[in-house]
């Protein structure tokens, strides 16, 4: 028989040809995503049942919100320092030896000059398009329960 499994995934272009991705699980029953881990550990490290079927999306859903959130802060912080004088690479420093450090500073910093090798330091190609932040956003706000 079959089941359905749903599996997002997290990690991007570079988790996907290192075969290092995250799979976010949704399915009616963890034998379903036992069945499924042989083919999904093929190209990612980790995979996580969130749960019943859709789950999975959920647990996306809600990781993509925190990505956005965390990005946002940290150019604005970035943003703020440098206005009031602070190197950028000093302050980058601070922030992720601090209780600033998240994945957005220290691994993907939207900050020009800071880092080499991300989408800031080749003047955002080849990034994350803001759109489909905007996008991700709009579908966690659709999905949203309201309060």
């Amino acid at each position: 028989g079959c089941e359905f499994v749903d599996a997002p995934v997290s990690g991007g272009v570079v988790g996907a040809e290192a075969a290092t991705l995250t799979f976010m699980v949704g399915a009616a029953t963890a034998d379903a995503v036992e069945r499924a881990r042989p083919v999904l550990e093929l190209m990612g490290q980790r995979v996580l049942h969130c749960g019943d079927v859709g789950s999975g999306q959920a647990a996306k859903l809600s990781n993509n919100l925190v990505l956005a959130v965390s990005m946002i802060g940290v150019a604005e912080g970035m943003l703020l320092g440098e206005r009031l004088g602070v190197d950028k690479k000093v302050l980058a420093s601070i922030f992720n030896s601090s209780s600033a450090r998240c994945w957005s500073s220290d691994t993907y910093n939207p900050c020009p000059g800071v880092m080499d090798n991300v989408p800031a330091a080749r003047d955002y190609q080849g990034g994350f398009a803001v759109n489909l932040m905007r996008k991700d956003l709009g579908l966690a706000l659709g999905t949203a329960p309201p309060t």
